[in-house]
This record gives C-alpha cells, structure tokens and sequence, in this order.
C-alpha cells in the first residue's frame, strides 16, 4: 500500500483507538464506583450492573474491531457489512448514557472518522452524512430503541447539545474526508510516477531490442548481399572480360589479319564489351535498390511484437490479412514507425493489457486497424506523437483517424494510398514490379 494511503488509514486507526480509550476512562471513572446506576432491565442490582457494564463494553469492542475492518478490510460489501456492524454497536454502547459530550463524543466521532478514511470518495461523504443524522435522531429520540423494553430507562439530551455534537461530527467528517481525498491524489500521482519510470524502463529496453535486431538484421542482409553481388559479378562481367581478353589474344597470335578478319574480330569484342557493361549496369542498380535494414519489409513487425510482449507482458494480437510484404521502403518504413509510436502511448497513456493489429489491402489502398484495450479519452489531445505519425503519412498521401470508442480503449486507423506516387517513386516502383 502506498506511503500516503497508509497513513490515512492508520490515522483514524489510531484515533479511534484512542477515543474508544477515552469513552472507556470516562465510563469507568464515572460508573465504576457509582453505587446506583440508570435502570437497565427490571432486575436486581447486582444483575443490572453486570448488564449496564456489558451494554457499554462489550459493544464498544465490537464497533472498534469493526472500524479496523472498514480501514483495512477488502470490498465495498464487506465493508458496508462492518459499517452496520459499527454503527449498531456505537448507537447501543451510548443511548443509555446521559454524557453526550464525553463518552458518547468520543464513540460517535471514532465512527465517523473511519467512515470517511475508509470509504473511497464520494461514498465516504454520504455515508459519513448519513451516520451523522441518524446518529441525531437517536439522540433526539432515545427511546425509539427501546419501545418494546418498558422498563429501560433513557438519557434525553437538549436540543442546542444534540445540535453542536452533530456540527463537530460533520467537522471531523470533513477534515477526514480532505486527508483521505489528499491521499488519494498523492497516492495517484505516486502511481502514475511509478508507471512512467517502468514504461521508460520498458521502452528504453524495448529500443535497444529493436535496434540489435535490425543490426544483426543489417549485417546479415549485407552479407547476403556481398555474396550475391561477387557472385553476380564473377558469373557476368568475369565471363565477358575473360571472352574479350581471349579474343584479343587470338587476334595478336596473327602475323597479319585480312580486313574482313580484323573487322569481325573487332565487332566481337565490341559487342562482349557492350554486353559487359549492360551486365555491370545491372548490377549497380541493384546496389543501388539495396533498402535500408529498418525497412526493408514488413517482416520487421513480427519481430516487434515478439520484442514488446517479451518486454512489456502485453499481448499483441496481429493479424496480416491479405498483404504483401514489401509496399516499398517508405510505407514500409512509415508503418513500422506508427505501430511503434502505437505500441508507446498504448502503455504509456493507455495503460493497455492488450493490443489488436489487423492489416488489409483493399483495391487501391492498405488500411491498418490498430486498437487497445487500455483507459481510452474522451478529448483526445495530437501530441508530438499523433503529429508525427500523420507528417509520415501526409507526404504518402495517406490518412489517420484516431478515436476512443464507447467501450473503452484508443483505436487508430492508417489508410494509405497504393494508386499516387510517393516522393521517390516507391509507389509506381512496387506497382510496376507487382502488376
């Protein structure tokens, strides 16, 4: 339990305690050596003193174990048990009594602090209000209790007395109520504090995670790659160059060469020459195609959420549809950055427990539906975030829609355009090569 949290709880535990003591010294010191008391039951002495002790007593114990169950106990119908439980014992222990302004004070007022410590707002004011008046009316009718016990005998209290006790209750109500409302804020901003430093911890590790991936992913593409290329180089232009130089050689072999010899000797070096720059051209240009690690295809989010739920314990539910791989490196690039920016707010903000991702590809456009399950908002504020997620897609030509539905959580909807050109042509590129 939280520091502040605590510490309004063991307050009013303490000051019942407390007060109970004090009702108890006052009882003693004023009835322990009373040779008469109030009439309590048609009965002897000895009988009726046992039983005036027993009135007090034994429901004093009871209404203050009672008050440790509202302070410390867990769930509002158990609590609401022991608030019956409290009050009954409170009303009982005092309603004989004729001294409002020291037993019964103390009794009443140990109530009333712990409802309003150990209730959460605003149900602690209503209950605390509500204990006040009927904890009145008992002191305006005392012998409401008793009608179907003639021979009781009842305290009748003034009016202006009645009243002040019932002011000072709500007094302490009050006073209670702030220290539990302060508590709770400061419990609040403690947690909240708390959740932030875990999910910059888990976002720190998270980063790290992705950053390992996509260098190992980098030098492994570029390994494969360097392969490819040499390979490439080897089987093409290496075939060419050692056809030309063979060529050559044979034509130097000649002591002399007729005319028509030396210009088809010639035309077949020019045309394995012109065939190995083609071939050399080729192969710059796949260079050149080379993408980066980072976005290089979609696969790249199947390893994050692998990373965040191993991270975070949040479970990421994806499902890819009927899309392709590779919509080229910036709408790659672009949705692996808004589901990451995503995957933030949803713990950061949110607070979700779970997370749905659903890709489709519709003629024309690839939509992503991403939704959590976390605290959601009624105003939804465009941070820093929101904003650079739709920077990324205004310059695809795409759209975001954010929301926090009626059932909770914060849903996100990209739709991107796969019919314009992006700036560098991916668009055209990925249709072109696609069909």
């Amino acid at each position: 339990m939280d520091a502040g949290r605590l510490f309004s709880r063991l307050l009013p535990a303490i000051t019942a305690v407390v007060f109970w003591s004090i009702a108890g010294v006052f009882f003693a010191a004023k009835y322990g050596s009373a040779q008469t008391l109030p009439l309590f039951f048609d009965a002897d002495e000895q009988t009726n003193r046992i039983l005036f002790f027993m009135n007090f007593y034994v429901p004093s114990g009871i209404c203050l174990f009672t008050l440790f169950g509202i302070l410390f106990g867990n769930g509002f119908l158990f609590k609401c048990l022991c608030l019956a439980a409290g009050f009954a014992s409170a009303v009982i222990s005092c309603y004989v009594l004729d001294d409002l302004f020291s037993i019964t004070l103390y009794g009443y007022s140990s109530f009333v602090l712990t409802a309003a410590a150990g209730i959460a707002p605003p149900k602690n004011i209503i209950i605390a209000v509500l204990s006040i008046l009927l904890f009145t009316f008992f002191l305006f009718h005392p012998s409401f209790m008793g009608l179907s016990q003639p021979g009781l005998s009842f305290a009748a209290h003034p009016s202006m007395q009645v009243l002040l006790l019932a002011v000072y209750l709500a007094f302490l109500t009050s006073a209670m109520a702030v220290i539990r409302y302060l508590a709770e804020k400061q419990a609040e901003t403690n947690a909240e504090v708390e959740h932030l430093n875990q999910v910059g911890k888990q976002m720190l590790l998270f980063n790290h995670r992705l950053q390992e991936y996509v260098k190992k992913y980098g030098e492994d593409a570029i390994k494969e790659d360097r392969l490819r290329f040499t390979s490439e180089l080897h089987d093409s232009c290496g075939y060419v160059f050692t056809n030309i130089i063979a060529i050559t050689d044979a034509a130097i072999s000649f002591s002399s060469m007729e005319t028509r010899k030396m210009h088809d000797t010639f035309q077949l070096i020019q045309n394995q020459a012109r065939e190995g720059l083609q071939k050399t051209r080729e192969t710059l240009h796949m260079i050149r195609g080379i993408q980066d690690p980072g976005s290089g295809s979609l696969e790249s989010i199947f390893e994050m959420k692998k990373i965040f739920e191993e991270v975070t314990g949040i479970l990421v539910e994806l499902e890819t549809g009927n899309i392709k791989l590779d919509y080229g490196p910036s709408v790659n690039r672009s949705l692996v950055r808004i589901i990451q920016e995503a995957f933030t707010n949803s713990v950061r903000h949110g607070k979700a427990t779970r997370i749905g991702i659903r890709f489709w590809e519709f003629p024309g456009s690839l939509e992503m539906l991403l939704r959590d399950n976390g605290m959601g908002s009624q105003h939804i504020v465009k941070g820093i975030g929101l904003a650079g997620m739709e920077e990324r897609l205004r310059t695809l030509g795409g759209t975001i829609e954010v929301s926090s539905p009626a059932d909770g959580g914060f849903a996100l909807k990209v739709t991107i355009s796969l019919l314009m050109e992006g700036r560098n042509g991916e668009f055209k590129a990925y249709h072109t090569a696609g069909g």
